[in-house]
Protein backbone atom coordinates (compact mmCIF):
# COMPACT_ATOMS: atom_id res chain seq x y z
CA UNK A 1 0.00 0.00 0.00
CA UNK A 2 1.45 3.36 -0.99
CA UNK A 3 1.68 6.23 1.54
CA UNK A 4 -0.99 8.84 1.07
CA UNK A 5 -1.50 12.36 2.35
CA UNK A 6 -4.19 12.61 4.94
CA UNK A 7 -6.06 15.90 4.54
CA UNK A 8 -7.48 15.62 8.05
CA UNK A 9 -4.01 15.75 9.59
CA UNK A 10 -3.91 19.55 9.19
CA UNK A 11 -7.51 20.75 9.37
CA UNK A 12 -6.55 24.43 9.62
CA UNK A 13 -3.61 26.57 8.53
CA UNK A 14 -0.68 27.05 10.92
CA UNK A 15 -1.26 29.59 13.67
CA UNK A 16 1.09 32.35 14.86
CA UNK A 17 3.90 31.42 17.24
CA UNK A 18 2.30 32.79 20.41
CA UNK A 19 -0.79 30.64 20.06
CA UNK A 20 -1.02 26.92 20.39
CA UNK A 21 0.82 24.19 22.24
CA UNK A 22 4.20 25.97 22.27
CA UNK A 23 2.82 29.04 24.02
CA UNK A 24 0.75 26.92 26.40
CA UNK A 25 3.89 24.99 27.33
CA UNK A 26 5.81 28.22 27.81
CA UNK A 27 3.08 29.74 29.95
CA UNK A 28 2.66 26.70 32.15
CA UNK A 29 6.31 25.68 32.52
CA UNK A 30 8.69 28.57 31.94
CA UNK A 31 6.76 31.70 32.91
CA UNK A 32 6.67 30.86 36.64
CA UNK A 33 10.38 30.01 36.51
CA UNK A 34 11.21 33.41 35.04
CA UNK A 35 8.94 35.22 37.49
CA UNK A 36 10.49 33.53 40.52
CA UNK A 37 14.04 34.10 39.28
CA UNK A 38 13.32 37.80 38.72
CA UNK A 39 11.64 37.98 42.15
CA UNK A 40 14.64 36.30 43.82
CA UNK A 41 17.01 38.71 42.06
CA UNK A 42 14.98 41.67 43.31
CA UNK A 43 15.02 40.28 46.84
CA UNK A 44 18.81 39.83 46.63
CA UNK A 45 19.14 43.42 45.40
CA UNK A 46 16.90 44.68 48.21
CA UNK A 47 18.99 42.81 50.77
CA UNK A 48 22.18 44.28 49.38
CA UNK A 49 20.68 47.77 49.28
CA UNK A 50 19.84 47.52 52.98
CA UNK A 51 23.58 47.63 53.70
CA UNK A 52 23.68 51.14 52.23
CA UNK A 53 22.82 53.52 55.08
CA UNK A 54 20.89 56.16 53.13
CA UNK A 55 18.69 53.50 51.47
CA UNK A 56 18.23 51.82 54.85
CA UNK A 57 17.01 55.05 56.44
CA UNK A 58 14.67 55.82 53.53
CA UNK A 59 13.32 52.29 53.47
CA UNK A 60 12.86 52.31 57.26
CA UNK A 61 10.70 55.43 57.02
CA UNK A 62 8.37 53.69 54.54
CA UNK A 63 8.43 50.31 56.30
CA UNK A 64 9.11 50.92 60.01
CA UNK A 65 9.74 47.28 60.89
CA UNK A 66 12.86 47.24 58.69
CA UNK A 67 14.62 49.47 61.22
CA UNK A 68 14.17 46.89 63.96
CA UNK A 69 15.84 44.16 61.90
CA UNK A 70 19.10 46.02 61.40
CA UNK A 71 21.77 43.93 59.68
CA UNK A 72 19.63 40.81 60.09
CA UNK A 73 17.58 42.15 57.17
CA UNK A 74 20.52 41.43 54.85
CA UNK A 75 20.77 37.84 56.08
CA UNK A 76 17.01 37.38 55.83
CA UNK A 77 17.00 38.70 52.26
CA UNK A 78 19.81 36.39 51.16
CA UNK A 79 18.13 33.38 52.76
CA UNK A 80 14.71 34.09 51.23
CA UNK A 81 16.32 34.59 47.82
CA UNK A 82 18.11 31.25 48.12
CA UNK A 83 14.90 29.51 49.17
CA UNK A 84 13.16 30.94 46.10
CA UNK A 85 15.95 29.60 43.90
CA UNK A 86 15.40 26.22 45.55
CA UNK A 87 11.74 26.51 44.59
CA UNK A 88 12.86 27.02 40.98
CA UNK A 89 14.70 23.71 41.18
CA UNK A 90 11.53 22.08 42.50
CA UNK A 91 9.61 23.55 39.55
CA UNK A 92 12.09 22.17 37.07
CA UNK A 93 11.76 18.74 38.70
CA UNK A 94 7.95 18.94 38.16
CA UNK A 95 7.07 19.38 41.85
CA UNK A 96 4.95 22.36 40.90
CA UNK A 97 2.43 22.47 43.75
CA UNK A 98 5.14 21.80 46.33
CA UNK A 99 7.19 24.68 44.95
CA UNK A 100 4.12 26.92 45.15
CA UNK A 101 3.77 26.10 48.84
CA UNK A 102 7.45 26.97 49.30
CA UNK A 103 7.06 30.24 47.39
CA UNK A 104 4.06 31.65 49.29
CA UNK A 105 5.53 31.70 52.83
CA UNK A 106 8.91 32.80 51.53
CA UNK A 107 7.38 35.75 49.71
CA UNK A 108 5.48 36.73 52.84
CA UNK A 109 8.65 36.55 54.95
CA UNK A 110 10.48 38.66 52.38
CA UNK A 111 8.06 41.51 53.16
CA UNK A 112 9.98 41.93 56.43
CA UNK A 113 12.82 43.47 54.41
CA UNK A 114 10.61 45.09 51.82
CA UNK A 115 9.94 42.11 49.58
CA UNK A 116 12.47 42.91 46.88
CA UNK A 117 11.29 46.49 46.49
CA UNK A 118 7.78 45.01 46.92
CA UNK A 119 7.79 43.94 43.26
CA UNK A 120 9.88 40.82 43.94
CA UNK A 121 7.38 39.39 46.41
CA UNK A 122 4.46 40.25 44.12
CA UNK A 123 6.13 38.43 41.21
CA UNK A 124 6.81 35.41 43.41
CA UNK A 125 3.20 35.25 44.60
CA UNK A 126 1.98 35.63 41.01
CA UNK A 127 4.22 32.72 39.97
CA UNK A 128 2.81 30.63 42.83
CA UNK A 129 -0.72 31.33 41.67
CA UNK A 130 0.20 30.32 38.11
CA UNK A 131 1.75 27.11 39.45
CA UNK A 132 -1.38 26.14 41.35
CA UNK A 133 -3.65 26.88 38.41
Amino acid sequence: MAPTAYPSAYPHPPTPYLVGPFWAGFRSRWLPVFLVVIGAALIFANAAALLWSSFFLTWATWLPWVGFLGNFGFILGIMTGLILLGAVILMLLNFRVMSAFVIFPTAIVSFFIGGGFILGAVLAVLAGIILIL
